[in-house]
């Protein structure tokens, strides 16, 4: 099992904003229809988004619309453009059925992407048309964190787990009143008989809740996370970090500013030509669409190609969250451009827990994390200075302190960020509606993972199950655990990845097969064949 993230971004056509508009909204209203049918999908959105470059007044802007989906793919091929082509050609089977029961959801995909450029007039009358109009204006992502519940769950699995969890916990409050006539009472030798107990409350909710090929693929996925752990030191150290440092160093001998201003830095939707969307502040799931241009000219450019893919695999080491943060569902980075003439953009998608404000603060507040986003950011249009705060502190060297300023990042990345028109989630629209934090997620992931052991018995290896089990039932929450594996658990990992690739390769054969006639041998040097008669 894979996860991908797959984002289309296509041209408007000049006057066709209006009905876009309008279909969008309509498809606001039928994103069950649209997406509940496609096979491994956890959430998609669409949105408008402005590419018009800076400069006068003009009549017409350059509007896309964009497309992003996240989704988990069977299969070990971690190719991105396959794992893309799948989502795209399952999407589209699912938009034909409809189209052929006479579905209205099929006719309104239809419509929004008539009002973009190129768009084939067939529409899903030739679904292989539409596949590669979409796949043509697909655009990699150049950086993705995708918290770890949802790089091996399919949606389905991902709300088996949270239907047992909370079974499982109906149960232990029924039983609590009755913990007086029943035999458990809390004695350590008793605890693998209500271990017992709740792996049969577990199947009464799912036959399939312990299936063996669970186990395997959350091993997988724990194993290349100790991989990325490994990897990562070498990648930064080795060969994004040189190439950071003197891009930066070009960047400050070049003299390369940024432009001035058109606006202030301390409120800049205040004078933006147009109005920054209303913050989203559901508990869980909210989405987050933002873009920036790039400025600084080449250079700038390549430093943010050189320090993304960074990122990408330090964002692959984390099981539970990202560093402290443990709201982020899935968040990636892209770097766009019609050419490499032409003005890049950086655009950031994001899905969230908790209000809008109390997410970027999470953000700021974790010095790691706020680097990168200086690094990233600080070469894009109006990104703010630092600044030395109210309470300014000297460095060991007797120079100031500088650090970003709270309000007036918020208030760019406001600036910058657009409406997401359609928002589709398998928890919340693709089924019974299941409020899915991410918290929640892998509280049920750590559960389920203790009742598929069979015991929880043994003395040794089965301590730290015992252990983390007892923490559940005194707490009613399992404990997420660190963001990045332990050592031992790294160590294991690793060895167990190594001695996989060492069986693997010990199966092919060493030995090249014996031809009788091969083809580089000398037509004379080959025997005569006679004829049997």
């Amino acid at each position: 099992m894979r996860h991908g993230t797959a984002t289309v971004i296509t041209r408007i056509q000049p006057g066709a904003l209006t009905a876009l508009e309008s279909s969008l909204a309509e498809a606001a209203r039928l994103r069950t229809a649209l997406f509940s049918g496609v096979p491994g999908l956890h959430f998609a959105r669409w949105a408008i988004i402005d590419l018009t470059a800076p400069g006068p007044e003009q009549d017409t802007k350059d509007l896309r619309l964009l497309f992003a989906a996240d989704f988990t793919a069977p299969g070990d091929d971690g190719d991105l453009l396959e794992l893309d082509r799948r989502l795209v050609h399952a999407l589209v089977s699912w938009l034909s059925d409809l189209r052929a029961h006479g579905a209205r959801a099929a006719t309104v995909f239809d419509d929004l992407y008539r009002a973009c450029r190129d768009y084939p007039e067939e529409g899903l009358e030739a679904p292989d048309t539409v596949e590669a109009y979409l796949l043509h204006h697909r655009m990699a992502a150049t950086t993705r964190h995708v918290d770890f519940a949802y790089r091996f769950e399919a949606p389905e699995e991902l709300r088996e787990s949270v239907d047992v969890l909370r079974e499982v916990n109906r149960h232990l409050d029924a039983r609590a009143r009755l913990l007086a006539e029943t035999p458990w009472r809390g004695g350590r030798g008793e605890l693998p008989h209500l271990h017992r107990e709740l792996r049969d409350v577990a199947l009464s909710v799912s036959s399939t809740v312990f299936d063996a090929g669970w186990g395997q693929r959350l091993t997988t996925a724990r194993r290349d996370a100790a991989l990325a752990t490994l990897a990562y030191p070498f990648q930064r150290y080795a060969r994004s970090l040189p190439r950071v440092m003197s891009l930066r160093l070009r960047l400050w001998l070049s003299g390369a500013n940024r432009p001035p201003r058109d606006y202030s830095p301390c409120a800049p939707e205040l004078t933006a030509t147009r109005s920054p969307p209303p913050p989203s502040d559901a508990m869980v799931q909210n989405p987050m669409v933002h873009v920036t241009r790039v400025t600084g000219g080449p250079l700038a450019v390549k430093l943010a190609e050189a320090a993304l893919p960074s990122v990408d695999r330090r964002l692959s080491r984390y099981v539970v969250g990202m560093n402290h943060i443990q709201t982020i569902h899935c968040a990636r980075w892209l770097l766009h451009s019609d050419g490499d003439e032409g003005p890049h953009h950086l655009i950031f998608l994001s899905n969230y827990d908790d209000s809008w404000e109390a997410y970027i603060d999470a953000f700021v507040d974790h010095a790691d994390v706020r680097a990168f986003l200086e690094l990233i950011w600080s070469r894009t249009d109006g990104f703010p200075d630092k600044t030395r705060g109210l309470f300014p502190r000297r460095k060991w060297w007797g120079g100031w302190e500088l650090r970003l300023p709270v309000e007036p990042f918020k208030a760019w990345l406001r600036g910058h960020e657009f409406p997401t028109r359609v928002w589709y989630s398998a928890a919340l629209d693709g089924g019974p509606y299941q409020r899915h934090s991410v918290l929640l997620l892998h509280d049920a992931l750590r559960l389920r993972e203790l009742l598929a052991r069979e015991h929880i018995d043994r003395p040794l290896r089965d301590w730290a199950a015992r252990r983390a089990f007892t923490a559940f039932l005194s707490r009613g929450a399992c404990d997420p655990g660190r963001a990045l594996l332990r050592f031992p658990a790294l160590l294991g990992f690793s060895l167990s990845a190594l001695s996989a690739a060492l069986r693997e390769r010990w199966r092919k054969p060493w030995r090249k097969p014996r031809v009788l006639n091969p083809p580089g041998l000398r037509s004379h040097l080959v025997p005569e064949q006679h004829a049997v008669a």
